[in-house]
């Protein structure tokens, strides 16, 4: 009897189609059929609506990152990219991230980057906050990121997709102290202090930069945008998640969390950890809140190594700008190790099903 090879399963795409993110990037990390099947028939995994964002922490001296998700815990994850980075808007599943001067899109689960043209203006961030209109995908995409001077003068630096220099635009008039929140609706981009009410409006097709003020709703005649601030007891939920040991400062970079049964509720940016007088012997990282997503990149491979005597993990690196995927030896890199044994006996579970699934579909065509 000859046995089937187990890495050309016709039910490979179906069984795929099943999976959640953290078992797709599994998955992916079996061997290259595998990856390949994976990416013939996932284009991309939409983020359920009201489903809680995952978190993303970084900030260290190596590409070692910490990634929270609502259901299964806490993982550790290699990215390269995050590095030296510092991310200044999240939405969709994209992460818009500076690094050494330049700014580009980055997927954390998927690998894939797209890089925005010409130098950023300033060299150095401080106390900056990004909005983008739309995924980098589409030609609706317009990318503003807004900062402080210390003239008190508020600047605002926006750039379209397919044009290859920023614009600036400043307004002078008692600005906001610091901007904690900021989305994007209706072609405009809203930047909040919820602490002062004040709110800093720009138009996409005017380009024009105003100065408001935040207003709640009297009754359900009032004209209102379908947004809403996080409400005191989700952020110290979202802080618990985190897992901060003591002494930890965390630098967050919020997002926009959509929601079917309510307005979308937008997740500040904001530091939290200990005190600003417990400075001393801290330690500083930064986090990403992130709707999970798959975006697909370039061409992503899987590359096994012909010696290991350790389950082989998962590590998402970045080689000239494509994303890539390789099985190493190193234990809890995502602290999902891949055993092929465990592995298959999950897919042989999901064949099971997929093949019910199919067999009461074709009795009901018969039917």
């Amino acid at each position: 009897m000859t046995s089937r090879d187990w890495t050309h399963l016709p039910l490979l795409p179906s069984i795929v189609d099943r999976l959640g993110l953290i078992d797709l990037l599994r998955f992916r990390a079996v061997c290259k059929d595998w990856n390949s099947a994976s990416f013939a028939a996932t284009a991309e995994i939409e983020a359920i609506p009201d489903q809680e964002p995952w978190c993303l922490i970084y900030g260290g001296n190596n590409s070692e990152c910490s990634l929270i998700t609502e259901s299964d815990g806490k993982h550790t994850i290699y990215i390269p990219e995050m590095n030296g980075a510092t991310c200044l808007a999240s939405s969709q599943g994209w992460l818009l991230l500076f690094r050494e001067g330049s700014m580009f899109f980055f997927c954390p689960l998927s690998g894939a980057k797209i890089d925005l043209p010409g130098p950023f203006p300033h060299t150095a961030i401080n106390d900056h906050v990004a909005v983008f209109s739309a995924p980098p995908t589409s030609k609706d995409c317009v990318v503003a990121v807004v900062s402080r001077t210390e003239t008190e003068t508020l600047e605002l630096h926006m750039i379209d997709r397919g044009a290859t220099a920023w614009t600036e635009h400043k307004l002078a008039s008692m600005v906001p102290t610091k901007i904690q929140y900021a989305a994007h609706y209706n072609g405009g981009f809203y930047f909040f202090d919820n602490k002062s009410d004040s709110m800093v409006y720009m138009s996409i097709e005017k380009r024009e930069l105003r100065l408001g003020k935040v207003r709640y709703m009297k009754s359900a005649k009032d004209k209102s945008i379908p947004l809403r601030f996080s409400t005191n007891s989700e952020k110290e939920n979202m802080k618990k998640r985190l897992g901060l040991e003591d002494g930890v400062q965390v630098s967050i970079c919020g997002t926009v969390v959509s929601c079917e049964s309510s307005a979308d509720k937008m997740v500040p940016y904001e530091n939290t950890g200990v005190g600003a007088d417990d400075a001393e012997g801290r330690q500083i990282v930064k986090a990403a809140w992130f709707q999970p997503r798959f975006h697909r990149g370039g061409h992503v491979t899987v590359e096994p190594q012909k010696k290991r005597r350790q389950p082989p993990c998962i590590r998402a690196e970045n080689l000239r700008r494509v994303g890539k995927l390789e099985l190493i030896q190193r234990p809890n890199l995502l602290g999902l190790r891949v055993n092929i044994a465990t592995v298959l006996d999950s897919m042989l579970r999901r064949v099971e099903d997929t093949i019910l699934t199919l067999t009461c579909q074709a009795q009901f065509a018969r039917a």
